[in-house]
């Protein structure tokens, strides 16, 4: 703490400064009182901090500012604030300064940076070498079709190996797109917008489901929220859907989805997906809860729930009760704006 008052010429110098400045800075109060900061603090540090005070004096208003000051034999940063003590008139009589280190806050906000500018130089290191994969992965995929052309199986083995270089091709494809995804999710920017959010799924099922194969019931409306982040989750969501439908025992002959959109009343709103797929396993439950990366529960979920949670969303994720299916609901910064219920099969 330190008292600034002006002289005759009222030019601010100092009128007290207290023990523990003192003892900080390393200098008896005789050395201090009468003198001016750039008296002081010889130098440029001297003439800024002396401005600070000069204009603090001349607008009576309060100030703040931070500079870095020889503190315990170092140079620390320090975030000083003057207040003006007036006269009826309304003539600044003096300044009350108090000066806090904020160094060490510097420090981590420093080191944070450099933490947040090497995650994204890694993030666009995964994301270009994810897009150089893509095309020799995809030339391994053709290499097998044209393999496969006209063969002749022998029987010695070598048609099996010809699809296991095409399952191959079409996994590590498959997990390129995960990454993909997952650095997409990672970077994507909040944007929030108005937008309608049964047109915006069924933009998602037409893309994935052209065939019109899938039966979608929505009850929805007009959101406002982020529509980009939105659509990438919808977007994984719903092909994971797909992808398990397609698979595993007692395979259904045409996926169901249920999308119902609500306001949860607390700058939220929730999104609960159903369908009547094979359901999650154990491990990508785990992950959906815990968000602890296991390596049967893919890059999709990954991307998916670092974006929610970027946002200060939710998600959950359950299997049916009662027979086959699963139950994802998320909860995103936003409002629904507008009821709509509708129905749409497909690509409608």
């Amino acid at each position: 703490m330190f008292v600034l008052e002006p002289d005759a010429s009222g030019v601010p110098r100092y009128a007290a400064f207290n023990a523990y400045a003192c003892k900080i800075l390393g200098r008896p109060c005789e050395d201090i009182l009468g003198r001016t900061a750039a008296e002081l603090y010889p130098g440029p540090l001297g003439e800024s901090v002396f401005a600070n005070h000069c204009e603090a004096m001349r607008s009576g208003e309060v100030m703040a500012y931070e500079t870095r000051l020889p503190i315990w034999g170092e140079a620390r940063l320090v975030r000083t604030t003057l207040r003006a003590v007036c006269d009826d008139s309304g003539a600044v009589l003096r300044l009350v300064g108090s000066s806090v280190a904020v160094s060490g806050g510097q420090d981590a906000r420093e080191a944070q940076e450099a933490i947040t500018a090497q995650t994204h130089e890694m993030q666009n290191y995964i994301e270009l070498a994810a897009h150089d994969l893509r095309a020799p992965m995809r030339n391994v995929t053709y290499i097998a079709e044209m393999l496969r052309e006209d063969f002749e199986d022998l029987g010695d083995g070598k048609l099996e190996l010809i699809d296991l270089l095409e399952d191959i091709g079409t996994k590590a494809s498959g997990l390129i797109s995960d990454v993909l995804a997952h650095a997409e999710a990672s970077s994507l920017v909040h944007d929030t917008v108005r937008f309608d959010f049964a047109e915006l799924a069924s933009d998602v099922i037409s893309v994935l489901d052209p065939m019109g194969r899938t039966s979608l019931t929505l009850e929805a409306g007009i959101v406002e929220g982020d529509r980009a982040a939105t659509q990438i989750i919808l977007r994984n969501l719903i092909d994971n859907a797909m992808k398990h439908c397609a698979s595993g025992p007692n395979i259904a002959t045409q996926l169901t989805l249920d999308i119902r959109v609500t306001d949860s009343g607390d700058g939220f709103f929730q999104i609960v997906l159903s369908d009547n797929g094979t359901g999650f396993s154990d491990p990508a439950l785990l992950f959906l809860d815990s968000g602890q990366l296991r390596v049967d529960s893919g890059f999709g979920l990954l991307g998916v729930r670092r974006l929610i949670h970027a946002r200060g969303g939710s998600i959950k994720a359950a299997n049916a009760p009662e027979g086959r299916g699963a139950v994802v609901t998320i909860t995103l910064p936003g409002s629904l704006t507008e009821d709509i219920t509708g129905e749409a099969s497909g690509a409608a």
